[in-house]
């Protein structure tokens, strides 16, 4: 079964770079969501298996995002992609199991970091 992953991200470029090299590198579905909202409301139709989250959104933040879309999928997986250097993973986030290792600061200038996460992050 091919893995969904769902990119929450409002830039334009990152996640369409990022869709175009995974789309290239492996077998994933990825879909794409602009805002917290749209995310959640694709998290119901989609059920993803991995979601890259962006921490700064329109609207829903990206740990408010995560927090509600646990409720909706708890099996989801998460990549956190910031451009905020001091960001750590709040004690909400970590009671789910997210670690301060899913989570990774732009600019990520190697792409194949962000396969490698999805890999891992799949496998466990």
């Amino acid at each position: 079964m091919t893995p969904i992953i769902l990119i929450v991200d409002d830039e334009e470029h990152l996640p369409n770079l990022i869709k175009d090299f995974l789309d290239d590198e492996a077998e994933f579905e990825i879909q794409r969501a602009s805002s917290g909202e749209e995310g959640l409301e694709m998290m119901e139709s989609i059920k993803p298996d991995l979601c890259m989250v962006d921490m700064r959104l329109p609207g829903m933040n990206g740990n408010e995002f995560i927090l509600s879309s646990l409720k909706k999928n708890p099996a989801c997986k998460y990549i956190i992609h910031t451009g905020s250097i001091d960001y750590s993973i709040p004690i909400q986030l970590r009671e789910h199991g997210i670690t301060q290792e899913s989570v990774l600061f732009k600019p990520v200038t190697n792409l194949n970091i962000y396969l490698e996460k999805i890999n891992e992050l799949l496998t466990r």
